[in-house]
């Protein structure tokens, strides 16, 4: 006697498979933290970062860390909120402000297109901030302090 499993049970079995596994056309990426070459911090730890994005001031070897908030990518703010600060988007936002009502901490610059972003980076002493490695690879006077994240 031989089993066979009849052809729509086939065919949902092998489009269920094909939904689970990883697809090789699938590019992953990959989040980074950069700041500018000329800065002399050569790398940062997580909770340094993590600090600087909350206002706190961090400094590394004498250099203060500038931290810049990149918008408009969906993926990257979520890589912000869940890997940078570890927080929602509305408690981060309530810390933020509660810091500047408080203490007079300002909050980090925030901008809209990495070219920019990039640019703010090469002419602020050791401004951060945190951007696709696809998108800053070939940037002149950029260095890219550590991955941040990586996935599909």
């Amino acid at each position: 006697m031989e089993w066979r499993l009849p052809v729509s049970r086939s065919l949902h079995l092998a489009i269920i498979l094909a939904l689970l596994l990883p697809s090789g056309a699938a590019a992953e990426r990959t989040a980074v933290l950069v700041t500018s070459a000329a800065c002399p911090v050569s790398s940062v730890d997580s909770l340094d970062v993590r600090k600087a994005y909350l206002g706190v001031l961090v400094s590394i070897n004498g250099n203060h860390l500038r931290p810049l908030r990149l918008n408009g990518d969906e993926q990257l703010d979520h890589v912000f909120f869940q890997t940078i600060v570890a927080m929602s988007r509305k408690s981060y936002e309530r810390r933020v402000i509660s810091l500047a009502l408080r203490f007079g901490t300002p909050r980090p610059v925030e901008l809209e297109d990495v070219d920019v972003a990039l640019e703010v980076v090469r002419r602020i002493e050791c401004a951060i901030v945190y951007a696709w490695a696809d998108d800053v690879l070939d940037e002149p006077g950029i260095k890219i302090l550590k991955p941040l994240w990586q996935g599909e």
